[in-house]
């Protein structure tokens, strides 16, 4: 009987989580902030559409990459220009809520398509995760609220109702469960990496400007104990993400760490849409309850005159259309328009010379010796690109320098670590200790294989040397790479009488 009851008990609490009605506050932020944000670098990629997606130009599937060939048709460039611009006007539609769900749809299957077209440039992690949460927001109600369908509706209705209406939440759950499962695939992931928790690969992106320029991460990268306890805190987070993030008490704070997080990887590693997409769809685990909180206290410090302006010329505009002018009319009109419109303007750009006197470009020649020396010149790379820095220091965190020191005494054991870039060969690295005239004092090495990312070398200053200014040097392949000064202080200890003791 207590069997009975109990598997009714989680019966009930698992019909409560997904099936629970709510206002679709959450589901319509998505809504209008999640467009932005996917749309940000398909507009950036409208001049390219021919060479892109079209059969004018070198469209590489994602197919293709996994060797299943073309699955997707190739339009040419009559097509695909008008269909690039019926999706950026369907990310307007869903931006503003016109004809919700059918211009999720169709935004669906654009983008969709759009980045499978290129699976070189355009389809990434963010572009994935848009398209999915566009599929569930194009099921969901998110456009019975703050959207014209929703204003149409109340517009046209007699009674004139302005209560929010309530759906089930299926969607939202959805949605949420989407991100609990790719952070926790994210974790799994970095944990069998070993690279990750040493700190060399956030060192590398922090460090490169692949993305964008990330200043503040380039001071970062120098720092490895924040890169050691970022990698742990990042880890034990994604995987604590789908187990508290519903749990009240601890509901908030999963959030608020999610969004530094992101808000981090914008700072360091110089990604602009990624984490604009993700915080954008943070608004899913936003509860009816909370935006009844939220704009209590907006309302208690007067913050909510700020979005009164912006709603009342949206409803002035509105109420100047005609009642007799039909949604679903002016829906069609505007992506007409838009896909005459966009493919106007890409012919105007003429980026490629089509519509120039000459005709469509033609590839040139190449320079018979320049494509000679391109395939057969082998360029070697110098020593000195092989290793990614050297320095000294005392002690360390998870393998990595975690402090560098210009003066040192005696008694001290000093750390000089060199960090590699990978891949390279098998090699013979050595140290060489010089005093302030580059007199040779001491010389130690070690081979360094091609999976080692990085080598130390330890010094333990004795009776051997005097107070005064020395060098550490890093050689490779009789090759003087990096010299770190460094100041020896204080009095060498007393020379001890056991014969046995061995000391520098």
């Amino acid at each position: 009987m207590n069997r009975s009851s109990s598997a009714t008990s989680e019966a009930s609490l698992l019909n409560q989580f997904f099936f629970a009605e709510e206002v679709p506050f959450g589901a319509a932020l998505v809504r209008i902030a999640l467009p932005m944000a996917a749309a940000i670098p398909m507009v950036l990629r409208f001049p390219r559409v021919r060479e892109l997606y079209s059969t004018d130009g070198c469209a590489t599937q994602l197919f293709e990459l996994f060797g299943q060939g073309s699955v997707l048709p190739v339009l040419s460039p009559g097509l695909a220009i008008p269909l690039y611009g019926i999706m950026l006007v369907a990310f307007l539609c869903s931006i503003i809520g016109l004809r919700t769900r059918l211009s999720l749809a169709v935004l669906v299957v654009l983008y969709t398509y759009f980045n499978l077209l290129d699976g070189v440039s355009t389809i990434t992690k963010y572009s994935v995760i848009a398209t999915h949460m566009l599929l569930l927001l194009s099921v969901s109600n998110c456009g019975d609220i703050w959207s014209v369908d929703a204003w149409l509706k109340r517009h046209h209705s007699k009674t004139g109702a302005v209560i929010p209406p309530r759906s089930a939440v299926w969607p939202v759950r959805l949605m949420q469960l989407l991100f609990a499962a790719i952070y926790f695939g994210a974790a799994i992931t970095k944990i069998q990496t070993a690279a990750f928790f040493s700190g060399e690969q956030m060192r590398y992106w922090m460090l490169s400007n692949w993305n964008y320029e990330n200043p503040v991460g380039e001071v970062m990268a120098m720092w490895s104990p924040i890169l050691l306890i970022s990698a742990y805190l990042a880890v034990v987070w994604e995987i604590l993400f789908a187990f508290l993030v519903w749990q009240p008490r601890t509901r908030v704070l999963m959030l608020l760490v999610g969004a530094a997080f992101h808000f981090m990887t914008w700072l360091t590693l110089g990604l602009y849409v990624f984490p604009a997409i993700c915080l954008a769809c943070y608004f899913a685990f936003l509860t009816e309850s909370d935006f009844i909180r939220i704009r209590q206290f907006a309302r208690r410090y007067r913050m909510a005159a700020v979005l009164y302006w912006p709603v009342a010329a949206g409803a002035r505009l509105l109420n100047s259309v005609p009642r007799l002018v039909p949604a679903h009319a002016t829906w069609g009109c505007l992506l007409a328009v838009g896909a005459i419109g966009f493919a106007e303007v890409e012919r105007q750009l003429d980026l490629y010379g089509t519509n120039a006197p000459p005709g469509t470009m033609v590839l040139q020649v190449m320079d018979p010796i320049v494509a000679k020396t391109m395939i057969h010149k082998e360029q070697r790379v110098r020593q000195k690109d092989k290793f990614f820095n050297f320095e000294i220091g005392t002690s360390t965190i998870g393998g990595q320098l975690a402090n560098r020191k210009t003066e040192f005494e005696f008694g001290d054991l000093m750390i000089a670590q060199c960090n590699m870039n990978p891949p390279h060969e098998d090699m013979w690295v050595e140290c060489v200790l010089q005093d302030s005239e580059e007199r040779v004092i001491e010389r130690f090495g070690q081979f360094v294989t091609r999976e080692m990312l990085r080598a130390n070398f330890t010094y333990k200053f004795g009776t051997r040397l005097s107070a005064g200014d020395y060098t550490m040097v890093l050689k490779n392949a009789n090759q003087e790479l990096y010299h770190r000064d460094f100041k020896l202080t204080g009095e060498p200890p007393l020379m001890t009488t056991n014969q046995d003791l061995l000391t520098n």
